[in-house]
């Protein structure tokens, strides 16, 4: 059957927008938990945020006190928000800008990189699944990433956490524990795109626990906060380089608070998979 000029026209008008349409869809908002919001302008407040909620490129994301939200990007990345957390972002620049609180991002392992950004940091994210606390705290569940502080590039591996400083720390922690504690794992309903990766790194890190390389650290652990006490992102049982590098030449003291963080000991991991 011929098509009319009409019908061609406004079949070719359809197909040329469509791509405009999709990559004005940010994000599309899975789960919410008590207060979330969005819009363009945080200045002139926003709308409330339940699942189904569109998030148009350039639009914020808000979450309120004990209240975190689940949202899939255009690229099928999956980012979890903790409470009092402010996140943005835009297909245009395929860029994460979290501006305050904590994430937990899981990305597929397609090849494409996805940029996130703090305040403190910038990390180039091909596949792997790891939180972020504002301004600048990084870890990783699986994968690897490159992490840039002060215009410095830091290849972070599976079970480190990166934190900011002159020069930057990092730290291993207990993968399987913090699977099993933090909120961004436990509170949310959906299977992460990459869990059969952290599947892997579990079973990874069961097995160096078995052999000796690993020695799982005791309480009283390190715990983080946000701002009104909720456990976003509880880490128990730093079991390594936290020894080396800030235990041994910085000996904790009982519950010494700085903003977001208590420091305790820690017990000792060998580090012997980071060079793979």
């Amino acid at each position: 059957m011929k098509k009319s000029p009409i019908t061609y026209l406004l079949t070719t008008l359809l197909l040329s927008a469509s791509p405009l349409l999709a990559a004005d869809q940010a994000a599309t908002v899975t789960e919410v938990h008590n207060q979330v919001s969005h819009g363009s302008s945080q200045s002139a407040g926003g709308a409330p945020a339940t699942a189904g909620t569109k998030i148009h490129d350039g639009e914020f994301v808000k979450t309120g006190a004990s209240s975190r939200a689940e949202l899939q990007l255009a690229n099928q990345t999956v980012t979890r928000l903790g409470a009092n957390t402010i996140f943005n972002y835009s297909v245009a620049t395929n860029e994460i800008d979290l501006q305050a609180g904590t994430m937990l991002f899981s990305k597929p392992k397609d090849g494409k990189p996805l940029n996130i950004k703090t305040a403190a940091v910038t990390a180039a994210i091909v596949g792997t699944t790891g939180f972020f606390h504002a301004p600048g705290m990084v870890g990783l569940v699986e994968g690897k990433a490159n992490i840039v502080v002060d215009g410095k590039t830091y290849t972070l591996h599976a079970g480190q956490i990166l934190f900011p400083g002159n020069p930057p720390q990092i730290v291993d922690f207990d993968v399987p524990q913090f699977l099993k504690t933090s909120h961004l794992i436990t509170d949310f309903k959906a299977t992460l795109p990459n869990q059969k990766y952290i599947d892997k790194e579990v079973a990874d890190y069961n097995d160096d626990v078995d052999r000796g390389f690993i020695k799982p650290g005791k309480p009283p652990f390190f715990t983080f906060n946000d701002d009104d006490g909720y456990p976003t992102i509880p880490w128990h049982d730093l079991d390594s380089v936290g020894n080396t590098l800030f235990d041994r030449n910085n000996p904790p003291q009982p519950q010494q608070q700085d903003d977001c963080c208590w420091w305790f000991n820690s017990g000792f991991r060998t580090n012997h998979r980071s060079s793979n």
